[in-house]
C-alpha cells in the first residue's frame, strides 16, 4: 500500500491489523503527495494507492486526478480518504473533482461524525461498484450456529448511532452543509491572511480547506515554545513534527475566533523571541524535540505504549 507521508495514522494500524507493507512517499512543496515518487513507488505487488482530500496535517489536497490515472494504468487500487473533507471539499468551487467522477477513484472514506455532524463513531465507506464491495463482506457456510454473513468488522453495530447519523444529515441537507462549508472556508482564508502578516511565521501549503497549518520562518524561532505561549493564552492547538508546525481546524464553533488567535499568536512571537533559548514553566516544547530528535522511534513508541497503558491503568 503506497502512502504519503502525511497520510493518517490509521493507515499504519490497518497495515498492522492486516499484515500489509506500507511503502511511504514523500510529498511536495504543497505537502501533497508526491506523484513522480508514487510513479517510481508502484510495482507489481501494490494492491492500493492511499490518498487524502485533504491530509490531516497541513490540510493539503493530494492530486486525485494525477493518482487515478497512475492506479489506473497500473491496474491497483486507489482509495480517498475524504473523512476529513467529505462534508465540505465538494461545496468549495475551488476544489477538483476527487470522487468516483474521477475514472480510476475505486473506494472512499468520509466521516459523517466530523463535518457530517453526527455522533461520533459514525462513518461511510463508498465503493465504485458493489462487486469490490463485496471483498468486505466474511461468508460462513458450514458453522454449526447456522449461516452467517456480516458486513463489517464490527460484527455488532448500534441501530441508534446510525440513526442519529441519518437524522443529522436529514437535519443539514445540502443547504446546512453548503452554509456550513462557507463559514469554514471563509474562516480559512482569513487565518491564512493573518498568518501571513506575522512576522516569523509562514502558512505550510497553498491548499485552501478546513485545515491551516504554519511553521516558523525563523530558525530562530521555536514553533513549539510559541506553541506554549498560546496555551498559557488559553488556546489548544494542534501540535505537528517533519516538520515542526502548529495547526488549527476551523469549524461553525470556532471560526469567529480566528481574529483573536491572529492577534494572540503576533503577541506569542514576540514574547517567544524575548525568551531566547529559554522555556515556558510546564511547557512542552522540550517533550516535542526530544521526541523528534531520538533517531530510534521504536523508543518513541514504546514511550506511547507505556502512556497508554498508564492511561488505561485501573486507578
Amino acid at each position: 500500500m503506497i502512502v504519503a507521508i502525511s497520510a493518517h495514522a490509521a493507515v499504519y494500524k490497518a497495515a498492522d491489523y492486516f499484515g500489509i507493507e506500507l511503502v511511504r512517499v514523500g510529498v511536495d512543496e504543497n505537502f501533497r503527495m508526491d506523484i513522480n515518487a508514487v510513479r517510481r513507488a508502484v510495482n507489481g505487488n501494490t494492491i492500493l494507492i492511499y490518498a487524502s482530500t485533504p491530509g490531516y496535517p497541513h490540510g493539503a489536497v493530494d492530486d486525485i486526478q494525477a493518482l487515478a490515472a497512475i492506479a489506473k494504468r497500473r491496474k491497483c487500487c486507489l482509495h480517498v480518504d475524504a473523512c476529513l473533507g467529505g462534508f465540505v471539499l465538494p461545496f468549495a468551487s475551488s476544489i477538483k473533482p476527487f470522487d468516483f467522477r474521477v475514472d480510476g477513484v475505486t473506494s472512499m472514506s468520509v466521516d459523517t461524525h466530523k463535518y457530517g455532524l453526527a455522533q461520533k463513531g459514525s462513518s461511510v465507506v463508498l465503493y465504485n461498484s458493489a462487486a469490490l464491495r463485496q471483498y468486505q463482506y466474511t461468508a460462513v457456510m458450514d458453522w454449526s450456529g447456522g449461516l452467517y454473513i456480516s458486513p463489517s468488522q464490527a460484527g455488532s453495530r448500534s441501530g441508534g448511532l446510525i440513526a442519529q447519523t441519518w437524522a443529522a444529515l436529514m437535519r443539514m441537507g445540502r443547504e446546512g452543509y453548503q452554509r456550513v462549508a462557507d463559514d469554514v472556508i471563509a474562516g480559512a482564508n482569513e487565518l491564512r491572511a493573518g498568518l501571513s502578516e506575522i512576522d516569523g511565521l509562514k502558512v505550510l501549503g497553498e491548499d485552501v480547506s478546513m485545515v491551516v497549518a504554519w511553521g516558523s520562518s525563523d530558525p530562530s524561532l521555536n514553533i513549539y515554545t510559541v506553541n506554549d505561549v498560546m496555551v498559557k493564552k488559553g488556546w489548544h492547538l494542534s501540535v505537528l513534527q517533519a516538520p515542526p508546525a502548529l495547526h488549527m481546524c476551523l469549524t461553525s464553533a470556532n471560526v469567529a475566533s480566528v481574529r483573536q488567535l491572529c492577534v494572540d499568536l503576533a503577541i506569542a512571537v514576540k514574547e517567544t523571541r524575548a525568551l531566547g533559548k529559554g522555556k515556558v514553566d510546564g511547557g512542552k516544547a522540550p517533550i516535542y524535540g526530544l521526541a523528534g530528535g531520538l533517531p530510534d522511534r521504536g523508543t518513541v513508541g514504546d514511550i506511547l505504549k507505556d502512556v497508554q497503558d498508564l492511561m488505561l491503568k485501573h486507578v
